[in-house]
C-alpha cells in the first residue's frame, strides 16, 4: 500500500467505530469492483451466513454464485434461517482446500469468553497457536472437499473471490492456480503474525496471488494484524472506472482518519 494510505490507517486503529467503517468501505469497493468485472463466476470460501454471495448476486443475477462453509453446524444452523436458494446462492457444506476429497475441519467447541463457539466463525482447517492458554477446545470433524479449480472447471468465463477461511488461505488458493489465472478481484483476510499453525501470512498470500496477476490494491484495519485485502488484475486495472473507483475509496478513508 501507499505510504499516504499506512498513515491513514494508523490514524484509525485506535478508534472501533473508524475500523468498522473502513471495512465497510473495502466490502463496497470490491463489491462495486466484482459488478464492474462482470465475472461468470463468484465464490465465497467461508461462507458463514453467505452475505458477500447474497450480495454479488443481487447485484450480478445472472452470475454463478457459490458459497462454501466448512462448519457443520453453522451450515445446518444458517440453512435454516436463510433461504439460499431463493436468493440464487449455492450453499454448499464442503471445504475449499487444495486436493483431498475429504479434510479434517476443527471446530472450536469450547473457548474463553465464548457462548458455545460451534457457531462462531472461528474454526479452522488449522488449529490455533495458543490454544491452551485460551482455553481453546476441538472436535475434529471430517468434511467433504474440493478446490478452487474443480469448481472452476464447470464455469468457463472470468472468476472473483471472496476468502475469509480463519488461517486456510494456503489450502484454498493451492487449490486454484486455474481458477486465479482467470480472477479478476479478490478479497482475502490476511495475518501479519500466525494466529493459526502451518498458516500463511500476509507476505506468502500476495505473494501467490501475485504468481496469477492480481495486484494489492487496498486494505482496512479490521483488528490488529489481521485484516482484509482487496487485489484486482491487470485487466481489471486497465478500465478507467477501476480508478476513479479506487480513488473514491482512498478519498473515503483519507476523511475517516482526519479527526472530527
Amino acid at each position: 500500500m501507499h505510504e499516504e494510505w499506512t498513515t491513514w490507517l494508523a490514524a484509525i486503529m485506535d478508534d472501533p467505530a473508524a475500523r468498522l467503517r473502513c471495512t465497510d468501505l473495502l466490502t463496497d469497493l470490491f463489491l462495486d469492483l466484482t459488478e464492474l468485472a462482470a465475472p461468470a463466476l463468484f465464490v465465497e470460501a467461508g461462507a458463514h451466513e453467505a452475505t458477500a454471495s447474497t450480495r454479488v448476486k443481487r447485484r450480478l443475477p445472472e452470475c454463478r454464485v457459490i458459497a462454501f462453509e466448512a462448519n457443520p453446524y453453522v451450515h445446518q444452523y444458517m440453512s435454516g434461517l436463510h433461504d439460499f436458494r431463493r436468493a440464487g446462492v449455492e450453499y454448499r457444506h464442503e471445504a475449499l482446500a487444495d486436493g483431498p476429497p475429504e479434510v479434517t475441519f476443527r471446530v472450536v467447541t469450547d473457548a474463553e469468553g465464548l457462548d458455545d463457539p460451534r457457531y462462531h466463525g472461528f474454526s479452522s482447517l488449522n488449529s490455533r497457536h495458543h490454544d491452551q492458554e485460551q482455553g481453546v477446545v476441538y472436535a475434529n470433524r471430517t468434511v467433504p472437499a474440493t478446490t478452487l479449480d474443480d469448481v472452476g472447471a464447470a464455469v468457463p468465463g472470468r472468476t472473483s473471490l471472496w476468502v475469509d477461511v480463519e488461517g486456510a488461505a494456503r489450502q484454498v488458493l493451492l487449490g486454484g492456480p486455474e481458477f486465479l489465472s482467470r480472477c479478476d478481484v479478490v478479497l482475502i483476510e490476511v495475518e501479519d503474525v500466525p494466529f493459526w499453525r502451518d498458516q500463511w501470512l500476509v507476505a506468502d498470500v500476495v505473494t501467490e496471488l501475485q504468481r496469477h496477476g492480481l495486484v494489492p490494491l487496498a486494505r482496512d484495519v479490521e483488528y490488529d494484524q489481521q485484516y482484509n485485502m482487496v487485489l484486482a488484475s491487470n485487466r481489471l486495472l486497465e478500465l478507467p472506472a477501476c480508478h476513479t473507483r479506487t480513488a473514491a475509496f482512498k478519498s473515503d478513508l483519507s476523511a475517516l482518519s482526519r479527526p472530527a
